[in-house]
């Protein structure tokens, strides 16, 4: 049969995602391990998490390094002999830190998770955090600060971060070539010692899982010999500033990088789902407003994105971009005449269905396989909620309305709430 290409197919309805929640476990020390078992392949992902994020820190880069350098050396092992040990037995580590959370992942056969196990215990429990290893991270981490912060997208979201939140707030960007150099090993070292124990620690384990896994975990990670002190959450207040307009000069910049926008409602606020549509429509996917208008109309950049990144204690929305000089002004002005657009005219029917159809896609994709699935678990795990998140997102994308858009954008869109950071040229 030819397929007559002049037709446009049917759209069809994506059917609503299995929102199967992990299994709760406990180790005999008390540690919560989330267990989700799924697919096929004989493979496991594991990740150690704990609070031992920035908003934990005393001194700038301590939760990056303290994190980077677990797999630096332990009472047993060189680095090198745990990188050989990953290497051998097929296996995938890494480390990383955010605001909120230090992490250990490891990705492994399940027929050799019981030898690569003791080694990833060595370098949970019993990391030294040797010196010498330590100013080898410490300045080839510099060199690749420095490198990143002639770009002017940088500096302008490191400025656009201090504007929103203040200077002395975790979420802000403030770390210097200077703090590399004032950096000690000592630092890292408190901070390891009294972050990355037991009762600080959850467990997530995902993929074609076995029955001997929470028995091997228990063996290596239930033990009561790592436990720490209770951890003070210190709390910070938010300082934005009281300028709407920041400017930060890169006297060599062939480009102008733009930030605007604002502080938004957190998370586990109802109308969060609403805003993720609008964003989706202003500048949230490629043929969104913004895209269709900077980009392809008025040809000022190649790309042009608005999100909502969230945290634990706060979200924001914003704007990014990076133009030319001469079209900066004109860039920002587009951005706020489309945001007005939103607020006055009603979204068509048509529109509002293609990005409904879009959104509905990336969330199916958000639970197609059991480690996009435990992605999609700590994605409310880390923050306090539970999948009736995900049951109230899906019931409305089918269900919201042009009104309620137009409602959601005079509610938060004020014009005069955003600030505005560009970094380029004089």
């Amino acid at each position: 049969m030819i397929i007559n290409r002049t037709i446009q197919p049917d759209l069809l309805k994506p059917g609503k995602p299995a929102f199967n929640p992990p299994e709760e476990f406990q180790l005999d020390n008390s540690i919560p391990v989330f267990m989700l078992h799924a697919g096929n392949e004989d493979v496991t992902k594991l990740e150690l998490i704990f609070e031992a994020g920035v908003w934990q820190e005393n001194t700038p880069l301590q939760a990056a390094l303290a994190n980077a350098m677990l797999q630096e050396g332990s009472r047993k092992f060189k680095s090198y002999q745990i990188a050989e040990s990953f290497d051998f037995f097929g296996a995938y580590l890494q480390l990383y830190a955010d605001y909120h959370f230090g992490a250990v992942s490891i990705l492994c056969l399940n027929k050799h998770l019981p030898k690569i196990l003791p080694v990833v215990e060595e370098l949970v429990k019993f990391s030294i955090l040797p010196e010498n290893e330590f100013h080898t991270l410490t300045k080839q981490r510099k060199q690749r600060f420095l490198l990143e912060n002639e770009k002017v997208k940088v500096l302008a979201q490191k400025k656009f971060s201090c504007v929103l939140f203040g200077e002395d707030h975790p979420y802000s960007q403030t770390v210097t070539a200077n703090d590399f150099d004032c950096l000690e090993v000592d630092s890292l070292v408190e901070f390891y010692k009294k972050n990355y124990r037991s009762n600080h620690c959850r467990i997530l384990a995902s993929g074609n899982t076995d029955e001997h896994l929470l028995a091997n975990l228990n063996q290596y990670f239930g033990e009561k010999d790592w436990n720490g002190s209770s951890l003070e959450i210190e709390s910070f207040s938010v300082k934005s500033s009281n300028s709407k307009y920041h400017f930060v000069e890169k006297p060599d910049a062939i480009q102008s990088a733009i930030r605007t926008g604002k502080l938004l409602v957190k998370k586990d606020h109802p109308d969060f789902t609403g805003l993720l549509v609008l964003n989706a429509i202003l500048g949230g996917y490629f043929s969104s407003r913004l895209m269709a208008n900077i980009r392809e109309d008025k040809g000022y950049t190649y790309g042009i994105v608005s999100s909502i990144p969230t945290f634990r204690d706060a979200a924001y929305f914003v704007v990014a971009t990076e133009v030319d000089k001469q079209y900066e002004e004109a860039t920002i002005s587009e951005i706020f005449k489309e945001i007005e657009l939103l607020k006055t005219t009603l979204l068509g029917e048509d529109e509002l269905k293609r990005v409904k159809q879009y959104l509905l896609g990336e969330f199916i994709r958000d639970f197609d396989g059991p480690f996009a699935r435990a992605t999609a678990f700590r994605n409310v795990n880390d923050f306090g909620l539970d999948y009736s998140f995900y049951e109230d997102y899906y019931d409305m994308l089918l269900t919201i309305t042009p009104k309620q858009i137009k409602n959601l954008a005079n509610k938060y869109f004020e014009t005069d709430s955003f600030y505005t950071v560009v970094a380029g040229r004089k």
